[in-house]
């Protein structure tokens, strides 16, 4: 299975306008790193989001490039404050009612970089997930240690 782990676009912190939205930089980042990777992530069964809005507009840009019509869903465990151990028992009950071999999580720090070193169990990997950041692993299961980063693109 290939699993992949997406980091929203840039979106500054602006008291007055509460919930973070997408700036212009963050889009084209966005944009970059979904077009670089357009082969591999166009092979995707299932993408599972953070209901946040700058994960939903990173999320647009996504499906509209990638043309995406498969499953999705949105899901709270995602969020920033989610917990891997929370992710980890919802991915394993949602594969084992309907198996997939090309996943994409999309979410924020710390939990994203939390994510990727505990699959890989390798510490030192999570703030390398900046913004826009995209990792490839492959694994056969989600679990801890047993995915193999092969690749990670920033995209500055």
């Amino acid at each position: 299975m290939y699993i992949y782990l997406l980091r929203h676009g840039d979106a500054p912190f602006d008291a007055i306008c509460g919930e973070r939205s997408l700036s212009n930089q963050g889009k084209a980042e966005t944009q970059i790193i979904v077009e670089q990777h357009l082969e591999s992530l166009s092979k995707l069964n299932l993408i599972i989001c953070s209901p946040v809005l700058r994960a939903r507009q990173t999320l647009q840009i996504l499906t509209e490039t990638l043309n995406y019509s498969g499953r999705l869903l949105f899901e709270d465990v995602l969020r920033s404050e989610g917990s891997v151990s929370s992710l980890e028992q919802y991915i394993d009950t949602l594969l084992a009612s309907q198996p997939v071999d090309q996943i994409l999580l999309l979410g924020h720090q710390p939990l994203i970089g939390q994510i990727l070193e505990y699959l890989t169990d390798e510490t030192g990997l999570a703030w390398s997930m900046g913004t826009s950041a995209l990792a490839t692993l492959e694994a056969p299961v989600f679990g801890r240690g047993c995915a193999e980063l092969k690749s990670l693109a920033q995209p500055h």
